[in-house]
C-alpha cells in the first residue's frame, strides 16, 4: 500500500495491452488505450491521438506527467478499431 500522499513511479513496464492512458500533448490531451508492446516499443490509440513510444520515451512521458494510466474498464479507440486488429506481443 502506498502512504497518503505519495504516488507510484510509473514506467513503460506498468503498461500491457488494454490500459487506458490519458496522454498530453502540445495542443491538449485524450484518452488512449495500449494496442501494441513489444521489448522495446509501446503503441496507444485514440479517438483524439495515437503514438508509438520507446520504452525510455514512455518513462520520461510519465516522469513529466505528460502520460497518465487511467483506472477505467472501457476501450478508448477509434470506432473502426479494435484490439484483435493490432500485433499483441
Amino acid at each position: 500500500m502506498v502512504p497518503h500522499g505519495r504516488s507510484l513511479a510509473l514506467t513503460a513496464e506498468t503498461l500491457r495491452l488494454g490500459t487506458t492512458i490519458r496522454y498530453h500533448y502540445r495542443t491538449g490531451s485524450a484518452l488512449a488505450t495500449v494496442v501494441e508492446r513489444t521489448s522495446e516499443r509501446v503503441t496507444f490509440v485514440g479517438e483524439d491521438c495515437d503514438g508509438t513510444f520507446t520504452h525510455d520515451q514512455i518513462d520520461r512521458l510519465f516522469a513529466t506527467d505528460r502520460l497518465q494510466v487511467v483506472l477505467d474498464d472501457e476501450l478508448h479507440l477509434p470506432a473502426d478499431a479494435s484490439l484483435d486488429g493490432y500485433r499483441r506481443n
